[in-house]
């Protein structure tokens, strides 16, 4: 085995259990609420179903010398006014409450359930005659329907409560279906859709697990407005007809009394707002805890010791800084105690520089920069000193950070949709920010909201200032992004990792865009968050090198490529694909598949309601050979991704033929695409949306095979076994939940998914664009391995050229739902014929900065 492999190993390798998925009822069991309401359920309960056993006297005996008592011994909760013991009706009634409530909620449960799941997995006319029905029932007045009834059948609660829970369970029809129509939309339904299973079993084992925690909440709501409609019939005279105890006849009798004995209100309505308040916060608690069980605990960061490694020496601020941050420690609170994300941090930024923090997932660059913005998310600063031109910052003082944001700080999300108000206009959004920032009025905040949209370099500026954040590219919502941070005017721009989710042209627009903002601003500093050390050549002027919370390296841009002194700069400097050759072709072999003038069609509605239908991919050729890698590379929106989805079947091919041998795959019924699913698998982009946090890796892995291909358990647990062991991981991560492993372990298991059918052929959707440098080598290694050891051949989409060439046989480059250049990975790469691949290029970044440097400046959009 070679010492790349050992190395790999060793790092896939689960000593421990650091993520532990603890039982459901040991989360409930650690909720104080959830005790205490549950025992006082507990005990209402109880002791309404013993009643005959544990009160005191009949319901219906009278003692008439003690009317209207309070507690007394003889009568703990007093007597009403025929002398009936209070305690001994409150008993009895509670057993026509809870079984109304038992019945009305089993109506409720299965009918809005069921038919939320069938209107919210369906399409079409199923949904639409669902939703119809439930707003009718939603449009009849329920209680007056109940009254009705009780006029016919007076007394019989069973039958009101039935009928009660027909008509509410539109709620929750509504409810689950809008969840669900989310819920079936993710990457693990998905995945489970390509395994073969059929859509019932994807409903049931997928689909309605991840609904428990807001069917919870609308069953315990429920409970408690079926109460308080039970109570209301009883006190109209509708319900249980005396001298037959209820909770509402009970308090009906109290009202007729209350000027004579107010305490007989007292014990029915304590007895009644205790049992409501009991089961909304059982119902709070289970959803919280079911939410917290599949988030996962924060792991403990495990820190290599100080002997193992070379000492860092301790890096003073230099005197005179922008910014100066000091031993700079932050932690996260957990239940066994603190845990420390950064610890001891040191750094100062100087007026116009480029500082990059450089690091892999969890360093803990992204803390730091937001504990500087006084914005931790569920983190404190712990010890440490920020200072901003010698005054240092008072993290606890919210009011003084609020200014030092508006004053000092901009700052650049990674992802920029979700940062922008999608309900707002986005020249309405950057003239409140320029109000807010600059104090000026409003004529005089819409003339600099177009000056900043101006400055972001967005063409037609008055155009965009009318749309709305979804109605933005990527590239362009960036921008706006940029330009609410530039409302500020900030001395000191943070930037976390802004051009992560971009593709390579628009990254290099990005990074010329800062940089003309810093050149054309000397008083501007530039804190850059990154993994990517194309970006940190193209615009650093220094570097600090973060990982597991410290700080390992800190140098000058061109010393840092040169000559990195720590072995973990080393490393990811090593495992950049972008630093590798071109990979050699492996031989010519058979034909696999066969793609010919294939066309997929998206329907949709125009502004006007009018439908609409949008072309990505319009006539596409492919050809993939079997044992050889086939490179899909172009931008976001070029087709690229609709081509794996209909080669996979999740989205039906508009025309055109899918041959997978002998087979065709357009057209096929859905029956045959899921019995062809153990010939062709996928591998997606997200690690992290792939798997069904709530199953097991083993339950993941196993249920295709044991439902949707017919082997038995004993084979398929053989399987997954030999499954995980291909992919580097123990036999006993199958007991084990997604929540439990890194990203890079998570990637390791979606291969093993992929390859648990022994497929012929895998589409991977950008299998390492999430993951950081050292772990894209290590499942690209890993990817390599699998393709010798199993001969499976790979439709690898991807918009990063680097991956692309050192993984690639051959490369087809799209455009705009077409191929417009293809050939072997070496003739494409080092000698592309057409326009838009040598844009491609000359947009990706090099991670070397006596090329890079400047070079996003000269990158230029290829438009045809």
């Amino acid at each position: 085995m070679t010492a790349a492999v050992e190395e790999r190993t060793e790092v896939v390798r689960i000593p421990r259990d650091v993520r532990a998925v603890p039982p459901l009822w040991r989360i409930l069991l650690s909720r104080m609420q959830f005790v205490m309401c549950s025992a006082i359920l507990a005990v209402i309960v109880l002791a309404v179903a013993f009643a005959p056993v544990i009160a005191p006297d009949s319901p219906v005996a009278q003692d008439l010398q003690n009317t209207l008592s309070g507690p007394t011994p003889a009568h703990l909760l007093g007597t009403d006014d025929l002398g009936r013991d209070v305690l001994s009706r409150l008993l009895y009634g509670g057993q026509v409450t809870l079984l109304g409530v038992a019945q009305a909620l089993a109506v409720f449960l299965v009918l809005g359930t069921v038919l939320g799941l069938a209107a919210g997995m369906s399409r079409g006319v199923v949904d639409t005659i669902i939703v119809r029905a439930a707003e009718i029932l939603l449009s009849v007045p329920a209680f007056i329907i109940l009254l009705v009834m009780l006029s016919i059948v007076p007394g019989n609660m069973s039958v009101a409560m039935i009928a009660f829970g027909v008509l509410t369970s539109p709620l929750l029809i509504r409810v689950v279906r809008g969840t669900t129509k989310t819920v079936r939309n993710e990457l693990f339904v998905r995945g489970a859709r390509t395994m073969g299973l059929t859509e019932t079993q994807i409903t049931t084992r997928h689909v309605l697990p991840r609904l428990a925690g807001p069917i919870i909440v609308q069953a315990t709501v429920f409970s408690g407005a079926v109460i308080i409609s039970e109570t209301g019939l009883g006190y109209l005279g509708f319900g249980v007809q005396l001298p037959a105890p209820s909770w509402g006849n009970m308090v009906q009798t109290a009202s007729e009394n209350i000027s004579r004995s107010p305490w007989l209100l007292v014990p029915t309505g304590g007895a009644i707002i205790v049992t409501i308040m009991a089961l909304m916060l059982v119902g709070d608690s289970v959803r919280d805890a079911v939410a917290e069980r599949w988030a996962g605990p924060p792991q403990r960061r495990v820190r290599p010791s100080r002997s193992a490694s070379a000492p860092t020496p301790a890096i003073a601020p230099a005197p005179g800084a922008l910014l100066e941050v000091t031993d700079l420690t932050i932690v996260v609170d957990s239940p066994s105690g603190p845990v420390t994300l950064v610890e001891d941090v040191s750094f100062a930024l100087h007026t116009g520089e480029t500082l990059c923090l450089v690091g892999e997932s969890g360093s803990g660059k992204s803390i730091t920069s937001l504990a500087l913005l006084g914005l931790s998310r569920g983190t404190r600063v712990a010890s440490g000193r920020i200072a901003v031109d010698g005054r240092e910052i008072v993290a606890d003082d919210a009011e003084k950070m609020r200014r030092l944001r508006r004053e000092t700080f901009g700052y650049i999300t990674q992802d920029p949709q979700p940062s922008l108000d999608p309900s707002m206009r986005v020249g309405d959004l950057l003239a409140q920010l320029v109000r807010l920032h600059q104090g000026v009025d409003p004529r005089v905040a819409r003339e600099r909201m177009i000056e900043l949209l101006e400055r972001v370099q967005i063409p037609d500026p008055q155009a965009v200032a009318r749309r709305y954040p979804h109605q933005l590219s990527g590239g362009m919502a960036q921008r706006v992004v940029i330009a609410a941070a530039l409302s500020a005017r900030p001395r000191i721009l943070i930037a976390d990792e802004p051009t992560t989710a971009l593709d390579v042209t628009v990254q290099a627009e990005i990074l010329a865009l800062l940089h003309r903002l810093c050149d054309a601003d000397d008083s501007m500093s530039l804190l850059l968050v990154t993994h990517d050390w194309g970006v940190v050549a193209d615009i650093a002027d220094r570097v600090i090198v973060l990982r597991d919370g410290r700080i390992v390296e800190e140098a000058g841009a061109d010393e840092i490529f040169v000559h990195p002194t720590h072995a973990h700069t080393r490393a990811m400097l090593e495992a950049d694909p972008a630093r590798l050759d071109v990979r050699a072709a492996r031989p010519a072999t058979d034909p696999l598949l066969a793609v010919r003038d294939l066309r997929v069609e998206y329907a949709g509605r125009d502004a006007r309601g009018r439908p609409t239908h949008a072309t990505a991919v319009d006539g596409v050729d492919l050809d993939i050979a079997r044992g050889r890698t086939l490179g899909l590379i172009g931008e976001s929106g070029s087709g690229k991704s609709s081509i794996g989805n209909a080669i996979v079947g999740l989205v039906e091919a508009t025309s055109g033929s899918i041959r997978l041998g002998d087979e065709e795959l357009v057209g096929a019924s859905a029956r045959r695409r899921r019995a062809l699913s153990g010939r062709v698998q996928v591998i997606f982009q997200d690690p992290y949306g792939s798997l069904n946090p709530v199953r097991t890796v083993g339950s993941t892995l196993a249920e295709p095979l044991v439902l949707a291909h017919g082997r038995s358990a004993a084979d398929a647990r053989r399987d997954v076994a030999d499954a995980l062991d291909r992919v580097g991981l123990p036999t006993i991560a199958a007991d084990r939940h997604p929540a439990q492993f890194s990203g890079g372990q998570r990637q390791r298991i979606a291969i093993a998914r992929a390859i648990v059918l022994r497929p012929e052929l895998i589409v991977c959707d950008e299998p390492v664009s999430a993951l950081d440098l050292t772990i894209q080598e290590q499942v690209l290694t890993l990817l390599s391995e699998l393709q010798d050891e199993l001969g499976v051949a790979y439709l690898f989409i991807s918009h990063d050229l680097s991956v692309v060439r050192s993984f690639c046989d051959d490369v087809a480059v799209m455009y705009r739902g077409s191929i417009v250049e293809r050939g072997s990975a070496r003739d494409v790469i080092l000698d592309p014929a057409h326009a838009y691949t040598r844009s491609l290029l000359e947009a990706a970044p090099i991670p070397d900065p006596t090329v890079q440097r400047g070079r996003s400046l000269a990158a230029e959009r290829y438009v045809a």
